[in-house]
């Protein structure tokens, strides 16, 4: 990455906020690099992921399973009135670029594992949500159940790092007067970032 000071490697953090998204870009090698979204959660360094097996995806794994995935959070957009109208405008955002390999799982408790982990993560407050679930006998039939390995991660976290002290606090101020949901999330990124 070319910015060192937006290099984030907390993987817990990364687990956490990888969860928080609700959909990520899957690049697969073809002829014309095709970029494909995908519902998915992330645990134990793997991207899972489901979808049908047929179609351009399908074909595209099948025969070359060395791909990327990205993924990414927006936070605040600081405009230019921000720090009384002299701010250079920008995006507050975390990202994480994921290259690995693409493989295919075929043991029925593991694809029915890797589909309740799915579930939960897009459901976390049904309570009543069991693996024993019939939802779950679907895994046993003709779904891709595909999970990317990670080998290598790479995520980067821009929350006004490279911005004077005196300058972020005027932010954190403009942010708190705006006062959105997203505005506190973001206020709680700078200062965790800026430690």
């Amino acid at each position: 990455m070319r910015r060192k000071d937006f290099i984030f490697e907390d993987t817990k953090e990364i687990e956490a906020i990888l969860n928080s998204i609700e959909f990520g870009v899957m690049a697969l090698p073809d002829k014309i690099p095709y970029a494909v979204p995908i519902s998915f959660c992330y645990k134990n360094n793997e991207v899972y992921f489901h979808g049908a097996m047929a179609g351009r995806k399908y074909e595209i794994l099948k025969n070359n399973p060395k791909v990327s995935f990205t993924a990414s959070k927006l936070y605040s957009y600081i405009p230019s009135s921000f720090m009384f109208g002299k701010m250079v405008p920008t995006q507050f955002f975390f990202s994480v670029f994921i290259e690995g390999q693409f493989e295919i799982i075929n043991n029925t408790d593991k694809r029915k594992e890797i589909l309740y982990e799915i579930v939960k993560k897009y459901e976390p407050y049904n309570y009543s949500l069991s693996i024993n679930n019939d939802i779950f006998d679907y895994s046993q039939k003709n779904v891709l159940i595909g999970v990317l390995k990670a080998e290598n991660i790479t995520s980067k976290a821009k929350f006004g790092q490279n911005i004077p002290d005196n300058d972020i606090n005027i932010i954190i101020n403009d942010l708190k007067n705006r006062g959105t949901i997203i505005d506190n999330e973001t206020i709680i990124m700078i200062n965790k970032m800026r430690k």
